[in-house]
């Protein structure tokens, strides 16, 4: 009978038991299903229809589009609804997905500030909201979230200062990305605290004052992008000593000064290395050198003195070379020419002298841009024209001499030719014989002009189905032209017609980005 007694009292627990976990199961989706049913109503803009022609309450919302679920509690675990094309503000009601995993709004048209509610998402391991139009102040109640690894603000109109309080005791946060927005004061000395943080990306602010130091005594930290703020002072002389896995440094545009520090070679992982437009002095260290994982080395707009070492020509995976207005003098180092990864080379505005190499193309097979505009280099420019993957090529504004080889066509990949200002000389036909082999749709090509010569010659989109070869006449370019860009020829001679032409070239190719 005792036996009896115990089997019954055990099934009627087990039955309360199983009704109330039943039923704590239908509200919580009844939970879930109610906030995604708020979500919806605050997009005012849904381009694809997907929200009307999928998001039924007919079918689970498991189902529904951009919605993860757990198998077992059939609740909400992700939301993905990057690139969607969606408008609108979030719903607070977010909040109440209460094990929200993932949130992912990046790529759509969302506006107005993040809801305070979604400090509730105690599971949330990664929020992204980039490249949206929210505003507002960043929230200081991520640092309540004991899970969250990733933060991803990017592209967005956030503003007033990153927060200096809770957002730093999450030892698990291994991102913040918070790039172009509108953030202005000093970088927290508290992020020095998140012991697990491997990227780190405020770059395109307004941010002012030091790099705390602290930060380069992160061990875990691969990824520094501070590009483009106000941040002053100077780098610290042991900035390689803890941040070893370092594989990206970006500190251009700002206004760092002091030398680069020599135990930068410690830094053995870096990949990128990018210091250019700040006021960092001294010798380029010989350092950098040491570090053969480099694939981007951009130090230009500096005040360094000397010229390139030596040992950057160990650097045999470097793809891109910027050291552009660095007053460098003498000769190119021939070791320059001979690092076969280089796709892209800058050395303008500097004092460079002599003659490029007759072999210039031997060894650069990959390269795709050169910049060596605004020097004192002279000779002739027809060893140039045999790298043939070469896409933009800036020679203007040197003592270049020699005419315009008929291996220009051979480009076939070429978009911008600049060889302004030099002593070059070429006959129009000849030039646009070259020409019309040439990418008709993308290809502005400028060649020389001077006071005293009508040997000019240019290349525009528009002309190229129209020219062909013995055909081409300066008359023919002055219509095209004039039709072109909204020229009139009027009285002008012919030199003060061909000044008008082409302020109004530089000025259609400096509205495109070459960077």
């Amino acid at each position: 009978m005792e036996k009896l007694c115990c089997f019954i009292i055990i099934v009627v627990l087990s039955v309360n038991c199983l009704s109330v976990c039943f039923g704590r199961l239908v509200v919580n989706s009844t939970t879930d299903e109610e906030a995604l049913l708020a979500f919806k109503t605050r997009i005012t803009s849904d381009p694809n229809n997907i929200l009307t022609a999928n998001w039924s309450t007919k079918t689970s919302f498991c189902n529904w589009i951009g919605i993860s679920c757990s198998r077992k509690q059939f609740r909400v675990t992700a939301l993905n609804f990057s690139g969607f094309g969606f408008r609108g503000t979030i719903a607070p009601h977010i909040g109440n997905l209460t094990i929200l995993g993932y949130l992912d709004l990046s790529s759509n048209n969302f506006m107005g500030i993040i809801p305070s509610e979604l400090s509730n998402l105690r599971r949330l391991k990664e929020i992204n909201v980039g490249f949206n139009t929210f505003t507002g102040e960043v929230p200081s109640w991520f640092g309540i979230l004991p899970e969250l690894e990733h933060i991803l603000l990017n592209n967005n109109n956030f503003s007033g200062s990153i927060p200096t309080s809770r957002m730093y005791n999450n030892s698990k946060l291994q991102t913040i990305d918070m790039e172009n927005n509108f953030l202005d004061g000093n970088i927290p000395q508290e992020i020095a605290n998140l012991s697990s943080l491997e990227t780190l990306v405020l770059r395109s602010n307004q941010l002012t004052g030091s790099i705390p130091f602290g930060i380069f005594n992160m061990s875990s930290l691969r990824v520094l992008d501070l590009t483009d703020n106000s941040l002053s002072g100077r780098i610290p002389d042991n900035i390689c000593d803890d941040i070893l896995k370092l594989t990206i440094l970006d500190l251009s545009k700002n206004q760092l000064y002091a030398q680069i520090p020599s135990n930068i070679y410690k830094c053995r992982y870096l990949q990128d290395l990018s210091l250019s437009n700040n006021h960092f002095n001294g010798s380029i260290p010989s350092a950098i050198g040491s570090l053969t994982m480099l694939r981007s080395l951009n130090l230009g707009m500096n005040n360094f003195i000397g010229g390139i070492p030596l040992e950057i020509g160990n650097l045999s995976h470097l793809e891109i070379l910027g050291m552009q207005g660095i007053s460098l003098t003498g000769i190119i180092p021939s070791f320059v020419f001979n690092i076969s990864s280089l796709r892209r080379i800058n050395l303008a505005n500097n004092s460079l002298s002599g003659s490029l190499p007759v072999d210039i193309c031997h060894n650069l097979h990959e390269l795709e841009m050169l910049f060596l505009q605004s020097n004192q280099l002279t000779g002739q420019i027809s060893n140039v024209l045999e790298c043939k993957r070469l896409q933009v090529i800036f020679l203007s504004d040197n003592n270049f001499t020699g005419g315009i080889p008929t291996k220009l066509g051979n480009l076939t990949e070429l978009q911008y030719l600049y060889l302004h200002n030099n002593k070059l000389t070429a006959a129009v036909e000849g030039v646009l014989l070259s020409c019309g082999v040439l990418n008709p749709s993308t290809v502005i090509v400028a060649l020389n002009w001077s006071a005293d010569s009508v040997d000019v010659g240019f290349c525009i989109p528009f002309s190229f189905e129209h020219i062909h070869s013995g055909t081409g006449s300066v008359t023919r370019i002055y219509e095209m032209c004039k039709q072109y860009f909204g020229l009139e020829k009027g009285s002008s001679s012919l030199v003060e017609y061909y000044n008008k032409l082409w302020l109004s070239v530089r000025r259609e190719i400096a509205s495109t980005s070459l960077s």
